[in-house]
């Protein structure tokens, strides 16, 4: 098998560069970063995430932006400012990428739309890594947690999902807070009460959580007198 690539390493196969304006859900927090190998050996350029289907939803998420921000809608425009001359052989990328996906290289497409980001995805991974080794589960998470819904998916709630992800990367009771977030998203739709929770800020989930362990453990301490 071959060796992993910078961006597999890293779960960023999309190489996103770390900085602080963009705090993605699911990057490592920065004490953990700095044991990273990308930290320690490499000089820190890019961002590392506790998962790929993480690096994945930034990756569509940027590509989404460039659309939405920028007005990107084709595969020359994003790519140019995704890889930019200066650094890359940019004529190549966008040549490459329009290969894989099938689309022309000034053909408008709607990022909004899995019909058009799945395949563009797909392609840039490809391209930053030589190869694409994520399975299509992964990647369909990945998009889904971004906002674009692939085919018998339904969206993950935004509100949710930020919670889960400040409460993925943070340290401790990580797996049943976790799953405890999980359920909430599928019981939202039929419990008004449930919906408000499940909205709640991530930092309240946390401390709620805590104080509801603090009780639970005062209790049991006072039955066993």
């Amino acid at each position: 098998m071959a060796a992993q690539t910078r961006g597999e390493r890293n779960n960023n196969p999309g190489n996103i560069e770390r900085t602080a304006a963009n705090p993605w859900q699911g990057r490592l927090p920065e004490a953990e970063y700095r044991r990273t190998v990308e930290a320690r050996q490499n000089g820190g350029r890019f961002e590392v995430f506790a998962a790929p289907v993480w690096g994945i939803r930034a990756l569509a998420a940027l590509l989404i932006a460039y659309q939405d921000r920028h007005g990107l809608r084709t595969i020359r425009g994003i790519v140019t400012r995704w890889a930019p001359g200066h650094e890359n052989n940019t004529g190549a990328y966008v040549a490459h990428v329009a290969t894989l996906t099938g689309f022309g290289p000034d053909a408008v497409l709607d990022l909004h739309g899995y019909a058009h980001l799945a395949p563009l995805v797909k392609a840039v991974i490809s391209h930053e890594n030589g190869r694409n080794s994520y399975p299509d589960a992964v990647i369909d998470d990945g998009l889904l947690r971004a906002g674009v819904q692939p085919p018998g998916r339904a969206v993950v709630s935004r509100a949710a999902d930020r919670a889960k992800t400040t409460v993925a990367v943070a340290a401790g009771g990580t797996a049943v807070l976790g799953a405890a977030l999980d359920g909430l998203q599928q019981l939202a739709p039929a419990l008004p009460m449930v919906q408000q929770i499940a909205t709640l800020p991530p930092i309240a989930l946390v401390v709620a959580g805590g104080v509801a362990a603090v009780g639970l453990i005062a209790w049991l301490v006072l039955r066993r007198r």
